[in-house]
């Protein structure tokens, strides 16, 4: 039997070779980060930019948006409303935007969509366009293909306007007064630049606890991830929004792919493997909305985890196989299409823990317990080690992100709240890496938007959710009990999970 713990101790390494993959670029990102970037620039050429807001069912935070994109200080722009609506009072809400905005409707175009009715049947219908000097509203009967679809159909409008360049915002983001400047300068810069994504911010008046601790957590990718790309020349990654962007590259790409879940990294990798390039500009400021709550969060994360997962099955081998990228260029680009596999992974190496204690449990004074023992002790310091840096590679960025970037020191309390929320949501993570990977459909969710004095009562996750998270609680405390009653040690590890899974079954 000494092939068993062979086995298994040779799987516990691979396991943690894989996490201190992940947790080195963590590391490295972290520590570049702390350089200031080189980025050549150009005095911009006061080509025309379309301002782009994408919407769909927003009643609240669509007229904050679009009055922030009026007082952007660039000349030659227009803002461009790409609303799929399908609640009658709100498509009349941003009619009245662009009445308001001397809009008139523009007739007898060539520009339709295809709608599925519920028979299965396709109908062609007319886009609704308005258009003023400074304002269009474009708006599709359905949001079929989702955000990408729409970007799609846009994407044509503009190419036949002879639009260059488009400033790329979510509903609720708002740019600084002079981002389409300062992108424009760096991406007319270089000829194979594609986009110049900006810094994301949750607004900081009047969030609630839980939207503090996602944005410690996610505007540390901001302040500290991408910000080490771009010092090392690494990938840098469009995430979605807040981003300059020319239209040639997208269609030398082949556009947007419409019914995609992350549209963003699925036309980011079709740009790293055409040769084009991204890059990060961190002074470039826009701030908007977080989830508000842990429903919320879940099924973005949901989302964003299922389709980052199918663009890794998609694009694992092409990155591979890539002349246009270097050795530590694949790497990079691996590491963040693979960025949600982590948590599948995890999941995995949980399960062959807990098998593995009940194996020496069940096998104690066995000749290959006693080999795995022995094995084991060759590196057990080293392995341990391991692990805690592993461990800790979760809580690098925002601790730079606090401690250098913002130095807002008292964050650093939020630490425990912030690793558990984020652990959390793991069973949605694997779950959601489980229908990238295999190609189980999963429909588009969109976080509900709010302005901060208008959000009204929050519901819960689903009881099904709650209890789930709740019976695997429950298996954890036991598990880590009998393991301490047999073997007499403490398990770290349920300081991470028990807490966390008991957030997620209660809220």
């Amino acid at each position: 039997m000494v092939w068993s713990a062979t086995l298994i101790f040779t799987l516990q390494l691979a396991c943690l070779s894989i996490f201190f993959a992940f947790a080195f670029f963590n590391y490295l990102y972290a520590f570049a980060s702390l350089r200031k970037p080189v980025i050549p620039r150009v005095p911009h050429s006061g080509k025309n930019v379309a301002v782009v807001i994408v919407a769909y069912n927003e009643k609240f935070v669509l007229e904050r948006t679009i009055k922030a994109c009026e007082k952007l200080t660039y000349q030659n722009r227009f803002t461009v409303l790409a609303d799929d609506s399908t609640d009658p009072e709100i498509i009349e809400q941003i009619r009245q935007f662009a009445i308001a905005r001397g809009c008139k409707p523009l007739l007898n175009h060539s520009f339709t969509q295809e709608v599925c009715l519920e028979s299965g049947e396709l109908r062609v219908e007319p886009i609704e366009i308005w258009e003023s000097k400074d304002f269009v509203l474009f708006h599709r009967p359905s949001k079929e293909g989702f955000k990408a679809g729409s970007l799609q159909k846009l994407q044509t409008y503009l190419e036949r306007r002879n639009i260059p360049y488009m400033y790329l915002l979510d509903a609720d983001w708002e740019p600084q007064p002079d981002a389409l400047e300062r992108t424009l300068e760096v991406l007319e810069a270089q000829d194979d630049i594609a986009f110049v994504q900006t810094k994301r911010v949750a607004l900081p008046d009047g969030m609630n606890v839980f939207q503090k601790y996602v944005s410690l957590s996610e505007e540390g990718c901001y302040y500290v991830d991408f910000e080490g790309r771009q010092v090392l020349n690494h990938p840098v990654l469009f995430s979605g929004c807040c981003t300059m962007l020319r239209l040639s590259a997208i269609a030398h790409v082949g556009g947007f792919m419409p019914g995609h879940l992350t549209e963003d990294i699925d036309l980011t990798n079709r740009f790293w493997l055409s040769g084009f390039k991204g890059v990060y500009l961190g002074n470039v400021v826009n701030y908007g909305e977080v989830p508000f709550t842990h429903d919320h969060f879940r099924r973005q994360q949901e989302r964003w985890c299922a389709g980052t997962a199918r663009v890794l099955r998609e694009y694992f081998w092409a990155i591979v196989k890539s002349d246009k990228l270097t050795v530590s260029a694949k790497l990079s680009a691996l590491r963040q299409n693979a960025y949600y596999a982590t948590p599948l992974l995890t999941g995995a190496v949980i399960v062959f823990g807990m098998s593995t204690v009940w194996w020496l449990a069940t096998g104690w004074n066995s000749y290959a317990v006693e080999y795995y023992l022995y094995l084991l002790s060759f590196v057990e310091i080293p392995f341990v080690i391991t692990i805690g840096i592993c461990l800790l590679s979760n809580l690098v960025e925002p601790f730079v992100m606090i401690v250098f970037k913002q130095r807002s020191y008292r964050d650093l309390l939020h630490f425990p709240m912030m690793l558990w929320y984020g652990w959390s949501v793991m069973l949605t993570y694997i779950l959601a890496n489980l229908k990238g990977l295999f190609g189980i459909k999963l429909d588009w969710f969109r976080t509900p938007k709010f302005l901060r004095n208008h959000i009204g009562p929050l519901s819960s996750g689903p009881a099904s959710v709650r209890v789930l998270n709740l019976c695997v609680c429950v298996a954890f405390i036991g598990f880590y009990f009998l393991e301490g009653w047999v073997f007499g040690w403490f398990d770290t590890w349920g300081l991470l999970l028990v807490p966390a899974f008991l957030l997620a079954s209660m809220k």
